[in-house]
């Protein structure tokens, strides 16, 4: 597990497993691959992108295609992540 701590953190940054305290994320580009999903302590993102890669993404496209109201799952997806409905 890779353990960050008071630091900025900027670039490229693999989130699989890892632990943030206390983590200014300044002009990053978080990768979350589906792996053990990382920890945020007291962290603060500026201009701070996401990518979902492998499973990870796997599940965010399950979840797209679930999503639009001809489906009928709508309510499903806004109820397992409900502030994803705004």
């Amino acid at each position: 597990m890779a353990v960050h701590k008071d630091k900025t953190l900027s670039g490229p940054i693999d989130l699989d497993s890892g632990s943030f305290a206390n983590i200014a994320f300044k002009d990053a580009h978080l990768i979350y691959s589906g792996g053990q999903p990382p920890v945020f302590d007291q962290c603060s993102f500026e201009n701070t992108s996401f990518e979902f890669r492998g499973q990870a993404s796997n599940t965010v496209n399950f979840l797209k295609t679930m999503s639009p109201t001809a489906t009928g799952m709508r309510s499903i997806v806004y109820g397992l992540i409900p502030e994803l409905e705004t």
